[in-house]
């Protein structure tokens, strides 16, 4: 993690009076595509996107994790070789948050995860009419391979969202494209 971004997240925690709640995580795997590890305690959604693949929710917090895929082959030829990770990285944020009437970014990275996925992530304090005026904490990350784009769009009530914040954390690294077969992808050169 950069200095500067793990400076910014430490001061927008440092509210935060309580431990973290313990966490475990199990792996759930979409289509032999992607391997991600979640909160046990989230449930499986259904609804929640049209074309998510990845769908997972607490009510109890308010947690919500929602992931989509889009293949590179779908944007044509010249968008695939001029659109990059920070251009549709910049096309999810502005997606998510066409409707919102006050957006906050507080966090921004751009890195290789461990699974050698190159992502870019913000977080984001979020309030709007159609959130019910609930200020709300969001974080999306946006990984890419040489196939795929896939953005995992995760938000919760900004209220003790610094408890639950080693649970996106926690999410965010463990995303890991999948060779098909079920094992993870190559490390990219």
């Amino acid at each position: 993690m950069k200095p500067h971004a793990y400076i910014a997240l430490c001061i927008a925690c440092l509210s935060c009076q309580q431990a973290p709640p313990p966490i475990t995580l199990e792996t759930v795997t979409i289509d032999s595509l992607y391997a991600i590890d979640l909160p046990s305690n989230l449930q499986p959604g259904y609804d929640m996107h049209d074309y998510a693949s990845l769908q997972y929710y607490d009510m109890e917090t308010g947690f919500y994790v929602l992931g989509l895929e889009d293949t590179k082959e779908k944007l044509g030829d010249i968008k695939r070789k001029r659109l990059k990770l920070p251009g549709y990285f910049r096309f999810v944020e502005n997606t998510v948050f066409e409707r919102a009437d006050s957006v906050g970014r507080v966090g921004f990275q751009s890195y290789v995860n461990d699974y050698g996925v190159p992502l870019r992530l913000g977080d984001y304090y979020v309030e709007g009419e159609n959130w019910a005026r609930l200020p709300l904490f969001y974080r999306i990350a946006v990984y890419e391979n040489d196939t795929y784009y896939f953005q995992l769009v995760i938000w919760m009530p900004e209220e003790g969202h610094c408890e639950r914040f080693t649970w996106v954390d926690t999410i965010t690294r463990s995303f890991r494209f999948l060779d098909g077969s079920g094992k993870v992808a190559a490390r990219r050169p």
